[in-house]
């Protein structure tokens, strides 16, 4: 580092008194024994780490077999046994036992260690057992408690030297970071264990390798780089199954069909998703196979081959049967009443509704995945020409896609808080290495007296430059982190692939806008038509590259004054300031003719895109915002929206009218648009897109 000094200090005789004085204070520490001193890696004893080693290279024992053995090598320790090797066979012990549901055991005995290795002071067992408790906690669900433990295991970490405590421990923090969505930091510290299996010498380094290429697999198909994901499972799958790691090997396969399938590819990840069914079969994973079937029915339903589909769906049905795998059944059920929905067979849909309500009562069922399997029935609903249900059941969808915003903003939070938490005491641990450290110094400095005491006045003088050196670089140091927080902050209200403001920026504007302002603002609410069959047909990458494109185009007919927002997915919302009923109808019509006009060229390809809008004024219909606030007033709108899908779509419709008494239509305008359309208790304007 190359350091740049006040010029007020740029003289010469004060630079070569002050190098004098400090090389003479290093001679006297010198003289007084005090220089650092090497260390090395912490000792092991060779036996105990061999059948360690061999325990880890056996998959063939049975979970008593395990228990049995490493029950046996923690028996063989005794107290001239290394540290090292005394943590990491009570680690595989402890982990053995939570495995067995003896979770009270395991964590009594990790406590244990901890008193022991904190005592020693030895860093690398300090790091090995903290991370066993942060994988037995992680696989019990607590993964909050694990992740606020994280910046501790990452402090011990950056001292460790042994590397299978750092390639273990680095494994982990990226599994962490890939829960939290952080992938970036999952990514870094799947490098740092790649740099610590580099210096490791081990029979078992193969598979460790081909376990880290699985997880970088996994990570690139969370961040829908299918391409690259694709990439990594080729250069490793064939070398696993050379290897006799069948596991791996059968992640990596189903790891390539995920992204082939999501490619639009279904052909190759047929072909993938058959080698996975053969390693299923060869390791005895009944469930797994019953999972591949179900996919293959999927992938071939993709494909229109509803009668080959059908026959691996019958085939998954029997074997989820007979396994009682109950959770996959409603699943099966569900696709062969789409296929029957899609052979024209009316009754196929009373199967698909028998499913949903069986998903409706599924605890296990995320909300996302009950949203997709809504937008297939509606789907089904539409072939099927009953709009009125299409309607209901996209009216349950937009329901609970109002909950899942609803938690994921709750969980949004809670990660805030818990990133937050962890933070917090990392700095206080660093506080306190800093105190301790400062401790040190003062304790050597006052042993030092008694040899160099002419020097004390001199180095106490060097001491307090070197203090207003560390004060002026604390500053500075304080000075880019609020500018970072500042950026990270901006980055908050920010969508990171359109770039366009997102929900929160909105909740914040509302915030502070001035509902006593005598000016009506505007809501529209943007739904891009058949977006799926855009995703489905062409690939994630291309429909990222179609919102991007949108968004500009939505800029491009957004004045400075009006706030444009992806509010998720494929939906957009423009929420305009002091604007008339009417100007608010000319720009809906702007905003379809912006979108459908021209087609958005993608390579070869040209992708016809066209919008279904949802739009309001606020205050609504004159109504006083303490009963009808913004919120309510947006959902009028996407209540509005939904009307326009099942009126057939490119088009907006609003609600530009209220003809009775709010309190009258208020259990409509809460829940049935089409009601207060029907009872004409509002008016509902409608605008045709083009060539609509």
């Amino acid at each position: 580092m190359t350091i740049t000094m006040n010029s007020r200090l740029r003289q010469p005789s004060f630079i070569k008194y002050a190098i004098g004085l400090v090389c003479l204070v290093i001679l006297c520490l010198s003289a007084s024994g005090y220089a650092q001193k090497v260390v090395d890696i912490p000792p092991t004893d060779s036996d105990i780490e061999a059948q360690l080693d061999s325990y880890l290279g056996d998959d063939s024992m049975s979970s008593a077999e395990t228990t049995t053995f490493l029950k046996n090598v923690v028996e063989q320790l005794t107290p001239a046994t290394p540290l090292m090797s005394v943590v990491r066979a009570k680690a595989y012990y402890a982990s053995q036992l939570f495995y067995n549901e003896e979770s009270k055991r395991a964590y009594s005995l990790l406590d244990a260690l901890k008193q022991q290795v904190n005592a020693s002071g030895l860093v690398d067992a300090q790091a090995e057992v903290l991370a066993t408790r942060m994988d037995l906690l992680n696989i019990e669900g607590k993964r909050g408690d694990a992740f606020l433990l994280v910046p501790e295991l990452e402090r011990l970490l950056k001292q460790t030297l042994t590397p299978r405590v750092r390639f273990y421990g680095y494994n982990l923090l990226s599994s962490i970071y890939v829960d939290w969505r952080r992938y970036e930091d999952a990514l870094k510290h799947l490098l740092a264990a790649q740099t610590a299996l580099n210096q490791m010498d081990s029979a078992l380094n193969q598979g460790r390798r081909l376990y880290l290429l699985t997880s970088m697999a996994g990570i690139q198909n969370s961040l829908e780089q299918w391409s690259a994901a694709i990439e990594t499972v080729n250069s490793a799958v064939s070398e696993a199954q050379q290897a006799g790691h069948d596991v791996l090997a059968y992640d990596l396969w189903f790891a390539k069909y995920y992204a082939q399938a999501s490619l639009g590819d279904y052909e190759n990840a047929l072909d993938s998703l058959r080698n996975a069914y053969l390693l299923a079969k060869k390791l005895e994973l009944d469930f797994q196979k019953v999972i591949i079937l179900n996919n293959f029915g999927d992938a071939l339903m993709k494909l229109g081959q509803f009668e080959e589909a059908e026959k691996h769906l019958l085939e998954a049905r029997e074997k989820a049967k007979a396994l009682e795998f109950n959770e996959m059944l409603s699943t099966i059920d569900f696709n062969l009443g789409f296929i029957a929905v899609q052979q024209g067979d009316s009754l196929g849909i009373k199967q698909m509704e028998q499913a949903t309500g069986e998903f409706r009562e599924d605890e296990n069922l995320s909300s996302f995945e009950l949203e997709q399997l809504l937008g297939e029935l509606a789907e089904a609903y539409e072939t099927l020409g009953n709009f009125r249900m299409q309607a209901q059941v996209l009216q349950e969808r937009l329901t609970l896609r109002q909950q899942i915003s609803e938690q994921s903003q709750k969980q949004q939070m809670a990660e805030l808080q818990a990133v937050y938490k962890s933070r917090d005491n990392a700095q206080q641990i660093a506080l306190l290495e800093q105190q301790n450290a400062l401790k040190e110094q003062i304790i050597a400095n006052t042993r030092q007296q008694q040899v160099v005491w002419t020097l004390f006045g001199i180095a106490a003088a060097i001491s307090l430059i070197l203090l207003l050196l560390l004060y002026r670089k604390s500053r500075q140091a304080n000075q880019r982190l609020n500018t970072a927080n500042v950026k990270l902050s901006d980055q908050s209200l920010r969508d990171p692939l359109t770039g366009l403001l997102n929900r929160r920026a909105l909740q914040d504007a509302m915030l502070k806008r001035d509902v006593n302002d005598q000016y009506h603002d505007g809501l529209l609410l943007l739904d891009i038509d058949h977006f799926k069959r855009i995703n489905d047909k062409y690939g994630h990458a291309t429909g990222d590259a179609v919102l991007t494109e949108i968004s500009r185009r939505l800029q491009n007919v957004c004045r400075d004054s009006d706030m444009l927002v992806r509010w998720g997915g494929e939906e957009f919302l423009f929420y305009v300031r002091q604007v008339e009923l009417s100007s608010l109808k000319r720009l809906a019509s702007r905003i379809l003719e912006a979108i459908a006009k021209d087609p958005i060229k993608m390579g070869e390809e040209l992708i016809h895109v066209t919008t279904t809008i949802g739009f309001s004024q606020l205050p609504f219909a004159g109504v006083s915002e303490d009963q009808v606030d913004w919120e309510r007033a947006l959902q009028i709108a996407d209540m509005a929206l939904y009307t326009g899908k099942t009126q057939g779509r490119n088009r907006a419709c609003g609600v530009t009218a209220l003809h009775v008494d709010y309190q009258q239509a208020r259990k409509a305008l809460e829940h049935d648009l089409s009601e207060a359309v029907e009872q004409n208790w509002v008016e509902l304007t409608t605008i045709k897109g083009p060539n609509a």
